[in-house]
């Protein structure tokens, strides 16, 4: 589908910083050029034509013409008569494959495809040891359970009302992990060709499971706070989707979160238009600083039609296969009948090592804690001394930083980095259609002399690339969504 900018939009969007130096054509063409590279408008955005588009930029329309055409030469926009123009990607340009990570174990890299954290030790082994002595109390039974154990299901709905959110252990679905969680989802609600909108840009994870969905995806590029509740309320209206999928808290990749207002909005958006609206807080307790987190975005929703995600990879351990569905009850009963299809059940040792670990949650979240704050910390260090015309929001909360580059090298410099040690993920990698080529995500997850090495590995790399220099690295708030 393809969206329509209207021409002060596109005036408000490019800014004046395109004005400046050689020509008025050029530079308009390379602002537009960049604002689909950098994914700030979706790949097929009609733009206006040349004769609405020039009074709003102050320019004649020749200059708008000129630019146009020379986009049209590099392949950045396409014309068709009666059909206007929309901007696009060179070739056969789409999203990159995400990294593939090393085994556990293997040290011949530094892996940064993956963030996540080692086990809460000695929190993990003590919770086993209890689980492994509760398994008793089960083994008398035929250990099935489509929906979860009852003993998990309260847990986790413990969890929620703590957090604000008032929920019944029949609104839980115990899952094997969040991925699970949203195949079932997307099984049960979702009919193949149907649209979903995604935050641009998106997990890759997400994209996948709606690519197998056969779903198509529709980007709402975040913007320089974040969401812009506007963009998706005209997306929900254009192309009627069936659901969306958004990740309000600490935004995987960018480490944004939505304020409470964006939440209200984006929930009576959904529901006015009748859109599912799935939230994956798979990183929502990882509050590192900053403002207070927000409610769970489920509690803008008295129609209950927002549909929550969860899981104990991120904020616990990946070893940790557990997640969970929060939804209305006779939703829940729905998606446990589907699951019994797929894996029956999720193991019971596995779920009352949920248990243990909810009931000293608090700890656990502590120990995360300690150890990613002096890890960003030292993530940022690393990028203010060796790459120092890289920028970067300083994250609050979430396990990544999303780095924005000088140039539009990610792909090249992802592939080149591998080659010299380091696996780290492309921007295009978290795009519906080959964005974000200036963007890298680095999780600081490792250890911080891990992390210093593996970002002077990257920015000698890039270097090697013939990558010019730049303004130094934000501490704060960028000029631009990074």
């Amino acid at each position: 589908m393809a969206t329509t900018l209207a021409p002060t939009t596109l005036a408000a969007t490019l800014g004046d910083g395109w004005r400046r130096g050689g020509t008025a054509a050029h530079g308009l063409a390379d602002a537009l050029r960049s604002l689909v590279v950098d994914g700030r408008v979706p790949v097929r955005t009609r733009v206006p034509s040349e004769r609405a588009l020039a009074p709003e930029l102050g320019v004649s329309r020749g200059t708008v013409s000129r630019a146009y055409d020379r986009l049209r030469e590099d392949g950045f926009l396409v014309s068709a008569r009666g059909a206007g123009s929309w901007l696009t990607l060179p070739g056969s340009a789409g999203p990159a494959p995400h990294p593939r990570p090393l085994d556990a174990g293997d040290t011949s890299a530094i892996d940064l495809s993956i963030a996540a954290l080692p086990a809460p030790e000695p929190l993990l082994s003590e919770a086993a040891a209890r689980a492994a002595t509760a398994l008793g109390r089960h083994a008398a039974a035929h250990g099935y359970a489509p929906a979860g154990l009852p003993e998990l299901r309260e847990a986790v709905a413990e969890r929620f009302r703590a957090r604000g959110l008032p929920t019944t252990a029949e609104q839980i679905l115990v899952t094997a992990g969040a991925q699970q969680a949203l195949q079932l989802l997307l099984a049960l609600v979702a009919t193949p060709g149907e649209r979903a909108l995604v935050d641009a840009p998106a997990f890759p994870r997400t994209l996948s499971a709606l690519r197998t969905a056969r779903l198509r995806a529709v980007a709402v590029p975040l913007g320089r706070e974040g969401w812009d509740v506007e963009a998706w309320a005209g997306a929900l209206r254009d192309s009627a989707p069936r659901l969306a999928v958004v990740v309000p808290d600490y935004q995987n990749p960018t480490g944004l979160t939505l304020d409470v207002d964006g939440r209200a909005a984006l929930a009576d958006a959904c529901a006015r238009t009748g859109a599912l609206l799935a939230a994956d807080e798979t990183t929502a307790e990882l509050r590192l600083d900053g403002p207070p987190a927000p409610p769970p975005l489920a509690a803008f929703d008295p129609s209950a039609g927002v549909v929550t995600i969860g899981s104990m990879s991120k904020s616990a351990w990946g070893g940790l296969r557990l997640g969970w569905l929060r939804a209305a009850p006779s939703l829940i009963r729905e998606l446990a009948a589907m699951r019994a299809d797929h894996d029956l059940a999720s193991p019971v040792l596995e779920q009352l090592l949920g248990v243990e670990l909810l009931q000293r949650w608090d700890d656990v979240l502590a120990s995360r804690r300690a150890l990613l704050a002096p890890r960003r910390d030292a993530l940022l260090a690393a990028l203010a001394e060796h790459a120092p015309s890289w920028r970067v929001r300083r994250p609050h909360g979430g396990l990544s930083a999303w780095v924005r580059l000088p140039e539009p090298i990610a792909t090249r410099l992802a592939a080149a980095a591998e080659r010299a040690g380091v696996i780290v993920a492309p921007g295009p990698a978290f795009s519906v259609d080959g964005t974000f080529e200036r963007h890298l995500r680095i999780p600081f997850t490792a250890p911080e002399a891990t992390l210093a090495s593996a970002v002077e590995t990257l920015a000698a790399v890039a270097e090697r690339l013939g990558e010019a220099g730049g303004a130094p690295v934000l501490a704060g708030e960028p000029t631009a969504m990074v």
